[in-house]
Protein backbone atom coordinates (compact mmCIF):
# COMPACT_ATOMS: atom_id res chain seq x y z
CA UNK A 1 0.00 0.00 0.00
CA UNK A 2 1.32 3.42 -0.54
CA UNK A 3 -0.30 6.91 -0.24
CA UNK A 4 -0.53 8.68 -3.84
CA UNK A 5 -1.63 11.94 -3.95
CA UNK A 6 -2.95 12.98 -7.66
CA UNK A 7 -3.07 16.65 -8.89
CA UNK A 8 -4.87 17.05 -11.75
CA UNK A 9 -8.44 19.24 -12.45
CA UNK A 10 -9.71 16.42 -14.81
CA UNK A 11 -12.49 14.78 -12.82
CA UNK A 12 -12.68 12.08 -15.42
CA UNK A 13 -8.95 11.68 -15.18
CA UNK A 14 -9.11 12.02 -10.99
CA UNK A 15 -11.81 9.34 -10.94
CA UNK A 16 -10.14 6.28 -13.18
CA UNK A 17 -6.67 6.84 -11.58
CA UNK A 18 -8.41 6.62 -8.03
CA UNK A 19 -10.50 3.60 -8.98
CA UNK A 20 -7.85 2.08 -10.32
CA UNK A 21 -5.20 2.32 -7.38
CA UNK A 22 -8.20 1.78 -4.98
CA UNK A 23 -8.41 -1.55 -6.24
CA UNK A 24 -4.98 -2.42 -5.52
CA UNK A 25 -4.98 -1.17 -2.29
CA UNK A 26 -3.40 2.58 -2.19
CA UNK A 27 -4.56 5.16 -0.78
CA UNK A 28 -5.01 8.13 -3.05
CA UNK A 29 -5.76 11.87 -2.36
CA UNK A 30 -6.85 14.26 -4.87
CA UNK A 31 -6.77 17.83 -5.46
CA UNK A 32 -7.03 19.98 -8.45
CA UNK A 33 -4.56 22.94 -8.04
CA UNK A 34 -0.77 23.33 -7.39
CA UNK A 35 -1.94 25.08 -3.85
CA UNK A 36 -3.87 22.35 -2.62
CA UNK A 37 -0.74 19.82 -3.96
CA UNK A 38 1.51 22.43 -1.81
CA UNK A 39 -0.50 21.87 1.10
CA UNK A 40 -0.76 18.49 0.68
CA UNK A 41 2.64 17.55 0.07
CA UNK A 42 4.05 19.71 3.02
CA UNK A 43 1.68 17.89 5.65
CA UNK A 44 4.00 15.25 4.21
CA UNK A 45 2.26 11.63 4.86
CA UNK A 46 2.70 11.03 0.69
CA UNK A 47 4.80 7.95 -0.94
CA UNK A 48 4.51 9.26 -4.45
CA UNK A 49 2.58 12.66 -5.81
CA UNK A 50 0.88 12.01 -9.83
CA UNK A 51 1.76 15.24 -11.52
CA UNK A 52 -0.54 17.28 -14.33
CA UNK A 53 1.87 19.70 -16.08
CA UNK A 54 -0.87 22.03 -16.74
CA UNK A 55 -2.82 22.81 -13.81
CA UNK A 56 -5.64 25.94 -13.28
CA UNK A 57 -3.59 27.97 -11.13
CA UNK A 58 0.42 27.15 -11.62
CA UNK A 59 2.65 25.07 -13.60
CA UNK A 60 3.59 21.52 -12.47
CA UNK A 61 7.24 21.86 -13.71
CA UNK A 62 7.55 25.05 -11.51
CA UNK A 63 5.95 23.23 -8.53
CA UNK A 64 8.29 20.17 -9.33
CA UNK A 65 11.19 23.04 -9.21
CA UNK A 66 9.75 24.46 -6.01
CA UNK A 67 9.50 21.02 -3.83
CA UNK A 68 13.04 19.92 -5.15
CA UNK A 69 14.12 23.28 -3.99
CA UNK A 70 12.43 22.90 -0.44
CA UNK A 71 14.20 19.64 -0.23
CA UNK A 72 10.94 17.62 -1.21
CA UNK A 73 12.12 14.41 -2.28
CA UNK A 74 8.99 12.44 -2.88
CA UNK A 75 8.48 10.95 -6.08
CA UNK A 76 6.80 12.86 -8.95
CA UNK A 77 5.21 11.21 -12.36
CA UNK A 78 4.19 13.96 -14.59
CA UNK A 79 1.17 14.07 -16.72
CA UNK A 80 0.56 15.73 -19.47
CA UNK A 81 -0.66 16.02 -23.15
CA UNK A 82 2.63 17.56 -24.07
CA UNK A 83 4.77 15.19 -26.52
CA UNK A 84 7.91 17.32 -27.33
CA UNK A 85 10.72 15.99 -26.23
CA UNK A 86 12.08 19.29 -24.70
CA UNK A 87 9.00 19.53 -22.17
CA UNK A 88 9.68 15.72 -21.21
CA UNK A 89 13.62 16.25 -20.95
CA UNK A 90 12.96 19.14 -19.15
CA UNK A 91 10.54 17.81 -16.61
CA UNK A 92 13.06 15.13 -15.74
CA UNK A 93 15.77 17.08 -15.45
CA UNK A 94 13.76 19.58 -12.69
CA UNK A 95 13.28 16.64 -10.59
CA UNK A 96 10.62 14.18 -12.12
CA UNK A 97 11.38 10.97 -12.30
CA UNK A 98 8.63 9.64 -14.70
CA UNK A 99 7.00 11.41 -17.29
CA UNK A 100 3.70 9.80 -18.85
CA UNK A 101 1.96 11.35 -21.98
CA UNK A 102 -2.40 11.63 -22.04
CA UNK A 103 -4.08 9.44 -22.50
CA UNK A 104 -2.06 6.85 -21.16
CA UNK A 105 -3.22 2.92 -20.02
CA UNK A 106 -4.15 2.80 -16.78
CA UNK A 107 -2.69 -0.26 -16.49
CA UNK A 108 0.47 1.02 -17.97
CA UNK A 109 0.15 4.10 -15.03
CA UNK A 110 0.07 1.96 -12.72
CA UNK A 111 2.89 -0.50 -13.43
CA UNK A 112 5.31 2.54 -13.65
CA UNK A 113 4.19 3.85 -10.79
CA UNK A 114 5.31 0.68 -8.96
CA UNK A 115 8.40 0.61 -10.48
CA UNK A 116 9.15 4.83 -9.57
CA UNK A 117 8.13 3.23 -5.80
CA UNK A 118 10.81 -0.05 -6.04
CA UNK A 119 13.29 2.92 -7.58
CA UNK A 120 12.55 5.13 -4.75
CA UNK A 121 12.60 2.50 -1.98
CA UNK A 122 15.18 0.16 -2.83
CA UNK A 123 13.49 -2.72 -2.78
CA UNK A 124 12.28 -5.54 -5.27
CA UNK A 125 8.74 -5.08 -4.02
CA UNK A 126 6.33 -2.24 -3.09
CA UNK A 127 6.57 -2.26 0.58
CA UNK A 128 6.37 -0.35 3.91
CA UNK A 129 7.39 -1.09 7.24
CA UNK A 130 4.02 0.59 8.80
CA UNK A 131 1.82 -1.27 6.37
CA UNK A 132 -0.28 -3.32 9.08
CA UNK A 133 -0.69 0.12 10.68
CA UNK A 134 -1.92 2.00 6.97
CA UNK A 135 -4.40 -0.89 6.56
CA UNK A 136 -6.30 -0.59 10.21
CA UNK A 137 -7.43 2.94 11.56
CA UNK A 138 -8.96 2.76 14.63
CA UNK A 139 -11.19 5.52 15.98
CA UNK A 140 -12.85 4.10 18.68
CA UNK A 141 -15.41 2.00 19.14
CA UNK A 142 -14.82 2.18 14.73
CA UNK A 143 -12.29 0.00 12.96
CA UNK A 144 -11.51 0.22 9.04
CA UNK A 145 -9.56 -2.24 7.07
CA UNK A 146 -8.67 -0.58 4.55
CA UNK A 147 -7.21 -3.37 2.87
CA UNK A 148 -10.27 -5.36 3.32
CA UNK A 149 -12.83 -2.43 2.91
CA UNK A 150 -14.57 -3.81 5.75
CA UNK A 151 -15.44 -1.55 8.82
CA UNK A 152 -16.14 -2.78 12.15
CA UNK A 153 -18.20 -1.63 15.32
CA UNK A 154 -17.41 -2.93 18.38
CA UNK A 155 -15.90 -5.66 16.69
CA UNK A 156 -19.30 -6.59 14.06
CA UNK A 157 -19.33 -5.72 10.75
CA UNK A 158 -20.97 -2.57 9.52
CA UNK A 159 -22.47 -3.15 6.20
CA UNK A 160 -21.91 0.02 4.24
CA UNK A 161 -22.85 0.75 0.15
CA UNK A 162 -19.72 1.29 -1.78
CA UNK A 163 -20.54 5.12 -2.21
CA UNK A 164 -20.92 5.54 1.87
CA UNK A 165 -16.79 3.69 2.16
CA UNK A 166 -15.54 5.80 0.15
CA UNK A 167 -16.83 8.47 1.93
CA UNK A 168 -15.35 7.30 5.45
CA UNK A 169 -12.31 6.05 3.75
CA UNK A 170 -11.81 9.56 2.38
CA UNK A 171 -12.58 11.04 5.53
CA UNK A 172 -10.90 8.37 7.78
CA UNK A 173 -7.28 8.76 5.60
CA UNK A 174 -7.02 12.02 6.74
CA UNK A 175 -8.16 11.99 9.74
CA UNK A 176 -7.68 14.96 11.98
CA UNK A 177 -7.75 17.63 8.95
CA UNK A 178 -10.82 18.93 7.87
CA UNK A 179 -12.05 18.11 4.81
CA UNK A 180 -13.83 20.81 2.51
CA UNK A 181 -17.10 19.29 1.07
CA UNK A 182 -15.81 20.00 -2.57
CA UNK A 183 -12.46 17.93 -2.45
CA UNK A 184 -14.51 14.98 -0.92
CA UNK A 185 -16.83 15.40 -4.04
CA UNK A 186 -14.36 15.31 -6.18
CA UNK A 187 -12.48 12.36 -4.95
CA UNK A 188 -15.69 10.29 -4.26
CA UNK A 189 -17.85 11.30 -7.23
CA UNK A 190 -14.95 12.82 -9.28
CA UNK A 191 -16.96 16.22 -9.18
CA UNK A 192 -18.14 18.96 -7.06
CA UNK A 193 -21.15 19.73 -9.39
CA UNK A 194 -25.16 18.65 -8.36
CA UNK A 195 -24.43 16.09 -6.01
CA UNK A 196 -23.77 18.17 -2.35
CA UNK A 197 -27.29 17.28 -1.38
CA UNK A 198 -26.60 13.69 -2.22
CA UNK A 199 -23.26 13.65 0.10
CA UNK A 200 -25.38 15.09 2.94
CA UNK A 201 -27.44 12.33 2.42
CA UNK A 202 -24.46 9.89 2.68
CA UNK A 203 -23.23 11.63 5.67
CA UNK A 204 -26.62 11.40 7.75
CA UNK A 205 -26.71 7.66 7.16
CA UNK A 206 -22.71 6.59 7.96
CA UNK A 207 -24.14 9.05 11.29
CA UNK A 208 -26.69 6.68 11.67
CA UNK A 209 -24.86 3.49 10.84
CA UNK A 210 -21.50 4.68 13.32
CA UNK A 211 -22.65 6.89 15.78
CA UNK A 212 -22.86 11.08 15.42
CA UNK A 213 -19.74 11.75 17.25
CA UNK A 214 -17.54 9.89 14.05
CA UNK A 215 -17.95 12.67 11.46
CA UNK A 216 -17.89 15.71 12.42
CA UNK A 217 -19.61 18.93 10.57
CA UNK A 218 -17.54 21.94 9.84
CA UNK A 219 -19.83 24.36 9.47
CA UNK A 220 -19.35 26.21 6.21
CA UNK A 221 -16.39 24.13 5.44
CA UNK A 222 -16.90 20.31 5.13
CA UNK A 223 -16.10 17.27 7.54
CA UNK A 224 -13.52 15.63 10.11
CA UNK A 225 -12.77 12.84 11.37
CA UNK A 226 -10.88 13.30 14.83
CA UNK A 227 -7.43 12.01 15.44
CA UNK A 228 -4.07 11.44 14.58
CA UNK A 229 -2.63 10.32 10.93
Amino acid sequence: MARILVVDDDPRLVKVVSTLLRKHHHRVEAVPTGELARQALRRGNVDITLLDVNLPDVNGLSLILEMRQEGNDVPVILLTVRTEVHDQTLGLRLGGDDYITKPFNPEVLLARIEAVLRRAQGTGAVQRDDEVDDNLVEIPPIVIDFAARQVFKNGEVVRLAPLEYSILEFLAANRGRAVSKEELMLDVWGTSRGVSRTLAEHISRLRRKLGDGLIVTQTGYGYLVPGAR
